[in-house]
């Protein structure tokens, strides 16, 4: 027989003396009434689904706690590395870690707070990597695959039961108020999803266009002839002793095409990009 997860939660199937025995019914008894065998019982079709769903659920919120858990041990590993940068910082990632340990703690307790720090959690997931803080870094994708997934898990019908205590009403019980949340929930992803890919869009343009400034500075080219190209409404060009910068409007102001120059004539350009 599978563990049970919360003994005193009987409103799950999973956490009561669920099935018969495989050793009390022979085989062509069982089959003849329709059951099928799951981990050493028979149970009936229904009630094989779901032992599986509720099992998958736990599972899951165990193994999202212990991911989470992990998260704030690497953060606490790193700590010395990340003491070197800005106190502030340094102490919004310190106290990050320390909110993601405790959510993480809640989930494999089962806890209700829990699956709410956790949703917000899995939001930042997916507005983190758009930030200065981790634009950059290689594992911003897989901190959006882990956001989006972790929000799937949580938000499942049978996931929010188990958070919620069986003598108060329950999204079962409570559908219109549970809805309610979900849709408000689903609308601040959404949200977030709408802004992220309007990031993402104005950061490849700014890219493009800083890429095709420093394409149309031709070495040799007259230092005035080349400034012209350029609408004064689409960069923002900064002059210096021997070169300038130009910025695209877009993007933030984070990429930007830097042209050499002797005062006259274009000797050099390259491309960059602002943390």
């Amino acid at each position: 027989m599978l563990k049970k997860y919360q003994p005193g939660r009987p409103d799950f199937l999973i956490n009561t003396d669920w099935g018969i025995p495989s050793d009390q019914l022979s085989k062509e008894a069982a089959e003849s009434r329709g059951l099928k065998i799951f981990h050493g019982r028979w149970v009936s079709k229904t009630e094989k689904k779901q032992l599986k769903d509720e099992q998958n659920s736990y599972l899951t919120i165990r193994i999202i706690g212990s991911l989470l858990i992990l998260f704030a041990l690497a953060v606490a590993i790193n700590i010395w590395q990340i003491s070197r940068g800005i106190f502030l910082s340094t102490f919004l990632i310190v106290l990050y870690g320390l909110v993601v340990a405790a959510c993480g703690i809640g989930l494999i307790r089962f806890a209700r707070f829990a699956r709410y720090l956790a949703i917000l959690i899995f939001i930042s997931f997916l507005v983190l990597p758009f930030t200065p803080l981790l634009a950059d870094e290689k594992g911003s994708p897989l901190l959006i695959v882990l956001g989006v997934m972790g929000l799937y898990y949580l938000l499942r019908r049978t996931a929010r039961k188990i958070f919620w205590p069986e003598k108060e009403s329950n999204p079962a019980d409570n559908k219109n108020k549970s809805s309610v949340l979900r849709k408000g929930i689903y609308l601040v992803v959404l949200f977030v999803f709408l802004s992220v890919g309007y990031f993402v869009y104005e950061m490849s343009q700014a890219k493009y266009m800083a890429a095709d400034a420093c394409m149309r500075a031709t070495k040799g080219m007259p230092l005035k002839d080349y400034l012209s190209i350029f609408p004064k409404n689409d960069y923002k060009i900064i002059r210096r002793a021997e070169y300038i910068i130009l910025v695209p409007e877009r993007g933030m102001g984070r990429n930007y095409c830097s042209v050499s120059h002797d005062g006259q004539r274009i000797t050099g350009s390259k491309t960059g990009f602002n943390d």
